[in-house]
C-alpha cells in the first residue's frame, strides 16, 4: 500500500500471496530436490527467523540460498508495482520481516522492519477504533 502525506493511496494497494509460509514450502521443495529429504519445519523456521541453525552446512546453505532467492522474488514483485528505494521507504510489517532482515539485500536506512507478527492486526484494530470514535460504522 502506498502512503503519501500520511494518507493511504487506495488505488495503489495490492496483495500478493508471497509470505513466510510460501518460503517454507519453497525451502522444503528445494531440499527434497537436492537431497531427497526435507528438514523438519521447526528447523527451517529457525533458519528463516534467525538466519542460522545447528544443522549440517550443506542443509544450512541450501535453506539460506533458497530464502535469498525467495526474498529476491519479493523485491522483484515490489519493483513491478513501482517500488523504488531511492524515492520511498519500505515498511515491512509482520512475520515476513525476518526474511527481509536475514536474507534481503537492502539499504537499512530505506527499509523499516516491524517483526511483530500481530502488527497488521493491531493496525486494523487501531483504524477501527479511530472510525468508531468519529461515529462511523466498524
Amino acid at each position: 500500500m502506498y502512503i503519501n502525506d500520511c494518507r493511504p493511496q487506495e488505488k495503489k494497494c495490492f496483495t500478493k500471496k508471497y509470505g513466510t509460509h510460501q518460503c517454507m514450502l519453497a525451502v522444503r521443495e528445494n531440499l527434497l530436490k537436492l537431497y531427497g529429504s526435507a528438514a523438519d519445519e521447526t528447523i527451517i523456521e529457525q533458519v528463516l527467523r534467525h538466519g542460522t541453525a545447528s544443522i549440517s552446512e550443506r542443509y544450512l546453505s541450501a535453506i539460506q540460498a533458497t530464502a535469498k532467492d525467495y526474498v529476491a522474488g519479493i523485491s522483484r514483485r515490489l519493483r513491478e508495482h513501482e517500488y523504488d528505494p531511492e524515492l520511498m521507504k519500505l515498511y515491512v510489517v509482520g512475520g515476513g520481516g525476518c526474511l527481509i532482515k536475514n536474507f534481503g539485500a537492502f539499504d537499512a536506512d530505506r527499509v523499516v522492519v516491524n517483526e511483530d507478527i500481530c502488527a497488521t492486526a493491531k493496525g486494523y484494530e487501531y483504524l477501527a477504533r479511530l472510525r468508531a470514535k468519529k461515529g462511523g460504522m466498524v
